[in-house]
């Protein structure tokens, strides 16, 4: 049945138009999030300053090891174009979002066609997909690039081009540029489990050579990066950048590596099929997955994918959330599947209720909880007063630098240490977290906000 012109249109705008709307909620409602977002976007700040994206990274004006720069090129990017800005620095990432909702599109039209047409409605209304959509973290990007590897894998194994071989190697790469090697991890097993899933694909010699031959190309867009950067720094950069980033979390031995239980992910899952969950339609839809056993090639992909990723993540020490965002494309086909024989109507206007809840969260929340999270009036102390020096007390992670857009460092150092930095800065002020006022008696309080659960202050010595 043709669709009416304005019907077309309609359906066309109306996913950048929640996007927009879930953007502009975000820049003007939410505070940037410590510790994650307010670090990263400092880490964006320090090479913006530096006017060298090919330098190694920094927060604090100290080497940054922990992630590659791609998203913070984007940053950059959008910086240069638009101007310094949480507005501009939101952008890239609101952008991958949305990219990765119509590359979800695009591989279920490969895979699943019985879905591709409800799958964006189904993302779209995901609650995970929304509440990571406008975060400024890696994952998302990270989609982006996993999405569009699987999509050259699958026309890889209908035609064998090499064309579809250069294409995966050059988004594995990208993809490695946005979070590290973890990339690999995300499209290696429907690969090794290609004879499951591609029967009559040609020969699996060539298959497995074509993987071998896309990550040889990954290497490409990986050294444009890394040769500048391992030659501009010292030895110990090159060992935390490329081993103890990658086996530290792994193995949960490195010490940001959120080190959980093996079952961590499991209580996640029915929170990733939220709101869909709980539709009736969608049970009804479990039922039908009996059918898709039975030899639905694009079923067996997604579970080829799916099922020991999922597990792999599991495994590995370092675990948070986010890390299966990535995931959620596939996921969201099943969905899609599972609620084809629900009406368009019905998706549309649960898409449209979880965008209110979005906003409608995110304006109630503006004055209560991100309060404890806003970081803003700290940070314009801070910038008040430039000629000031300035030390947080224990771990520093880049938390004002960004938003009083300090050019010098702050110091990081333990609470015993407080009273020998008073006197070697005599008159320099102190960020300090506390719980109680006698945490902090011996100083002198010149503000204080509320922050995740404690108070966060700025003081100065009595005997200023």
């Amino acid at each position: 049945m043709t669709v009416p012109k304005g019907e077309a249109l309609k359906q066309a705008l109306f996913v950048p138009a929640i996007f927009l709307l879930l953007y502009m909620t975000a820049v003007v409602f939410r505070p940037l999030i410590p510790i994650d977002e307010t670090r990263y976007i400092t880490v964006a700040w320090e090479m913006y300053l530096r006017h060298d994206w090919l330098a190694p990274l920094t927060v604090n004006f100290q080497p940054y090891h922990h992630k590659p720069p791609l998203l913070f090129w984007l940053m950059n990017g959008a910086w240069g174009a638009l101007g310094v800005s949480r507005w501009a620095a939101t952008i890239p990432v609101v952008l991958s979002a949305m990219i990765s909702v119509y590359l979800t599109r695009a591989l279920a039209g490969r895979i699943l066609p019985e879905g591709q047409d409800r799958v964006m409605l189904v993302m779209l209304g995901s609650l995970p997909f929304l509440l990571y959509a406008t975060l400024i973290l890696f994952d998302l990007t990270m989609t982006v690039f996993v999405l569009a590897a699987l999509l050259c894998l699958y026309g890889f194994a209908q035609n064998r081009r090499i064309g579809a071989v250069l294409l995966m190697g050059l988004f594995l790469g990208l993809g490695v540029l946005t979070k590290g090697p973890v990339a690999y991890l995300y499209v290696i097993f429907p690969v090794l489990l290609g004879p499951y899933w591609a029967k009559g694909s040609g020969s699996w010699l060539g298959w497995y050579m074509g993987f071998i031959g896309a990550v040889l190309v990954s290497v490409i867009p990986i050294m444009v990066w890394l040769v500048p950067v391992l030659k501009s720094s010292s030895g110990d950069f090159a060992y935390w950048l490329l081993w103890e980033q990658t086996a530290g979390r792994v193995s949960g031995s490195y010490g940001e590596a959120h080190t959980r239980p093996v079952y961590f992910y499991l209580p996640l899952i029915p929170v990733m099929l939220m709101p869909w969950i709980f539709l009736p339609a969608f049970w009804r839809g479990i039922r039908q997955k009996k059918e898709m056993l039975a030899g639905h090639n694009g079923f067996k992909f997604l579970l080829s994918w799916l099922v020991p990723t999922f597990i792999a993540f599991s495994l590995i020490g370092g675990k948070q959330p986010h890390y299966l965002v990535p995931l959620l494309p596939g996921i969201m086909m099943l969905l899609a599947f599972s609620l084809k024989d629900l009406q368009r109507g019905v998706l549309v206007k649960t898409v449209l209720v979880m965008t209110v809840v979005f906003v409608t969260g995110h304006m109630i929340a503006a004055q209560t909880a991100f309060k404890a999270y806003d970081l803003a009036p700290i940070a314009a102390f801070v910038q008040e007063h430039p000629d000031h020096d300035f030390a947080f007390v224990r771990n520093y992670h880049g938390e004002v630098t960004y938003l009083a857009r300090l050019e010098k460092p702050v110091d990081s150092l333990e609470r015993n240490h407080l009273g020998e930095w008073f006197e070697n800065h005599p008159e320099g002020w102190a960020i300090i977290r506390y719980r109680i006022p006698e945490e902090v008696e011996d100083y002198k309080m010149l503000m204080s906000v509320p922050y995740r659960g404690k108070r966060l202050g700025i003081f100065s010595s009595r005997h200023d």
